[in-house]
């Protein structure tokens, strides 16, 4: 599992609290992790030679082999306790939500033979851990007889509850954050038509895209009357200040694997209004979840927003570190 990916976080989460012996009863033995190469044939030597030989070679070793990312799964052995993470299905089984395109509908035929191996990798697999109950479904649906188990990602609560001050590139009034790329599943987009004819800031956070791509999205507000402040990639205590410190954030993204701004804006006392759409409408509570299209259901939720520090955290507390370890153990548990 590459540290550098996207889901690289959770592969670390999972390594850190396995090398502090969180996950009672169970020890991190060996590790192979390898930085993405820019070079596709070398990515395809890692991923389809060179890869599967070593965790080979380590299975013969460990008691459990966990792969903590689905893209990994073609690392699965053919024998042995093997167990994969799945984040998401949206790139092995493309769809369309809400007439936007969730996975690569057109792919090479390097592609379509990497994909194979990924879906022959999580067939092999003796338990997939799903980070929502929507992907936790689609599994059953699409791995039938391998067994799941619904593991939702955890949230150390104490980093949010720190204490810190107003970020200087807040201003008066209104302040609402959208957080991602300019990705069409994400619809920061749609946040920025839904703020454009109320008095408010919304602040994005997140790296551009592309050029082309933050250059449209500006001009969009730029046309609809928005006041857009583009923010940029922030550091996780940058993070954790700007949602301490928010109104609320905005999340009107149509397809996640899981959502986690809206658990982190929960842990830091924040409302955030969630489109009703798979897998992060699991997560707010009622209230905060929104139509996906109706932009005035969205405009009204934002003018009648009102402090609810306590409800949220409250929530987020059902997320804790420790629960997600007494979670995992009772999956590895079951291997046996």
């Amino acid at each position: 599992m590459s540290p550098y990916s996207g889901l690289g976080s959770t592969h670390t989460a999972l390594v850190n609290r396995l090398e502090t012996g969180l996950i009672k009863d169970y020890e991190l033995s060996q590790i192979h992790e390898y930085e993405i190469s820019k070079n596709p044939l070398t990515r395809l030597w890692r991923r389809w030679f060179s890869g599967p030989k070593s965790v080979r070679n380590m299975a013969r070793g460990s008691d459990i082999v966990h792969v903590t990312d689905q893209e990994q799964a073609g690392l699965i052995p053919k024998t042995g306790n093997t167990v994969v993470t799945i984040h998401d299905l949206f790139h092995l089984f493309p769809s369309k939500r809400n007439d936007v395109q969730i996975g690569d509908a057109k792919i090479s035929g390097i592609r379509k033979k990497d994909l194979a191996r990924i879906r022959e990798g999580i067939s092999r697999a003796k338990l997939l851990i799903c980070v929502s109950k929507d992907t936790q479904q689609e599994c059953e649906m699409r791995f039938p007889g391998i067994e799941t188990v619904w593991i939702p990602h955890a949230i150390d609560t104490e980093a949010y509850a720190v204490v810190t001050e107003r970020p200087d590139w807040f201003v008066d009034g209104v302040n609402l954050l959208v957080i991602g790329s300019e990705e069409a599943r994400k619809r920061v987009d749609f946040a920025v038509k839904v703020c454009s004819e109320l008095d408010v800031t919304l602040h994005k956070i997140g790296a551009e895209s592309s050029p082309q791509s933050k250059q449209e999205l500006c001009a969009l507000a730029k046309d609809l009357g928005c006041n857009l402040n583009w923010v940029g990639r922030l550091e996780s205590s940058e993070m954790i200040t700007a949602l301490q410190h928010a109104d609320a954030l905005l999340f009107p993204s149509i397809a996640e694997g899981f959502g986690l701004p809206p658990l982190e804006a929960y842990a830091a006392g924040t409302v955030a209004l969630v489109a009703d759409a798979p897998a992060h409408n699991e997560i707010p509570l009622e209230h905060h979840i929104l139509p996906v299209n109706d932009v005035g259901a969205w405009r009204d939720a934002i003018s009648n927003l009102k402090d609810e520090t306590s409800i949220v955290r409250k929530r987020a507390a059902e997320f804790s570190v420790e629960r997600w370890a007494e979670r995992h153990k009772s999956a590895y548990d079951s291997l046996f």
